[in-house]
């Protein structure tokens, strides 16, 4: 019984369940102001282009933020960043729920994307601070479970604190209080630093990890896949004659959250490559699936599908992401992961519109399919082989 207790290190310290709940209400947040903002683009005057536009400059926000966050995490420390990225979040809810114009959520989008990539960034090199290196992969499963569940609350809780009386500024002033919460859960979070954390002057070359990189770049591919989903699968969904859609991402959550609940200790047991190769497999049959649906019903059986696949390869190439990244170079490590994600997601929406204009809805789950079959590859190509000590 010693021996055992002695091989299986403890997971849930204070600070560990402290980084869940952050990533759980920033994530829940974010699904609120996101699910419903072409609505209220549309609310203060605006038009679908203009929404796409501002969404797509979230998106810049936060990739260039990722450019410095990273280094700052490992320079400054986490706990700063961390609170930091907090209070930009907040203020950047707060302006819409005080001030509900169009100037108001130009700026909201660029602090949106500033203080959730510092959030984000911090956090996530604090979590692998905190977790034991056994239960590494166990402990990613349970800090990305946070967006899971975020993906099956956040949407409708948003629109539930809308109404049908519009009512954003509701909306807005209770996201700002969630992450009131969510700042201060950042202040709690202390702990002894790795070393080399100081105030060192910035450098370029800070910005990206190359230990990072085979993982997060295979990663991107996964992220792009699934932007065909998020953007296209209503209209392909209208254009098949399939009502009912909305319940299709509630299924796929469903099917992350149950995933996340056992793969990481099957990736410390095993290795994270088999388990990414295993899900990208999954992940493709999900799209195929979707390919082929000729009703809601196989439709919702495609989403679980997918559920299952993503929620298994975002842990597991995140743990390979950080997994010989040294202690002082966490920051930068998890900012080089994040980085590729931002890209996929915002760039993925619109190559994926061209071709859908050039060949159909349905070209774009063969190419998604294809994208899962290039991750197996990738997987067992570029991943790096070598074992955590």
């Amino acid at each position: 019984m010693e021996k055992r207790r002695e091989s299986a290190p403890k997971l849930w310290s204070a600070n560990f369940t402290r980084l869940v709940i952050i990533t759980l209400l920033a994530y829940t947040v974010r699904q609120m102001a996101m699910s419903s903002f072409p609505m209220l683009v549309k609310w203060a005057g605006g038009s679908t282009v203009l929404a796409g536009a501002l969404t797509l400059l979230l998106t810049v926000a936060s990739i260039v933020m990722r450019v410095f966050s990273g280094p700052l995490t490992d320079k400054l420390g986490r706990h700063k960043v961390m609170l930091v990225g907090a209070v930009i979040y907040l203020l950047s809810m707060l302006l819409i729920a005080l001030w509900p114009a169009m100037g108001m959520i130009v700026a909201m989008q660029i602090l949106f994307g500033v203080g959730m990539a510092n959030l984000t960034t911090a956090s996530g090199a604090a979590v692998v601070d905190v977790s034991p290196p056994s239960r590494l992969g166990e402990g990613l499963g349970y800090y990305t479970l946070g967006n899971s569940v975020a993906m099956a609350i956040g949407p409708s809780l948003g629109l539930a604190l809308i109404g049908s009386t519009e009512n954003y500024p509701a909306m807005y002033f209770c996201a700002a209080a969630l992450l009131a919460v969510t700042g201060a859960l950042c202040w709690q979070v202390r702990y002894k630093a790795p070393k080399s954390i100081g105030r060192k002057r910035f450098d370029i070359g800070d910005v990206i990890e190359p230990a990072s990189v085979p993982a997060a770049f295979i990663q991107f591919f996964a992220v792009f896949s699934f932007t065909s989903v998020i953007s296209y699968l209503t209209s392909y969904a209208q254009a098949r004659g399939i009502g009912g859609i909305g319940s299709f991402f509630i299924v796929y959550a469903l099917g992350m959250i149950l995933v996340r609940l056992a793969v990481g200790k099957v990736v410390d047991r095993y290795s994270e490559k088999i388990v990414a190769a295993i899900a990208f497999l999954v992940m493709g049959v999900g799209f195929l699936g979707i390919v082929f649906a000729d009703g809601l019903n196989m439709l919702m059986v495609a989403a679980f599908v997918l559920g299952l696949g993503q929620g298994a390869v975002m842990p597991a190439l995140q743990k390979a992401a950080m997994k010989h990244v040294t202690p002082e170079r966490r920051g930068a490590g998890n900012a080089t992961y994040q980085l590729f994600a931002d890209v996929g997601t915002g760039f993925g929406a619109a190559i994926w519109g061209f071709l859908a204009e050039a060949a159909g809805y349905a070209s774009l789950y063969w190419g998604a399919a294809g994208l899962c079959l290039l991750g197996i590859i990738l997987t067992f190509t570029i991943l790096e082989r070598r074992k955590t000590k």
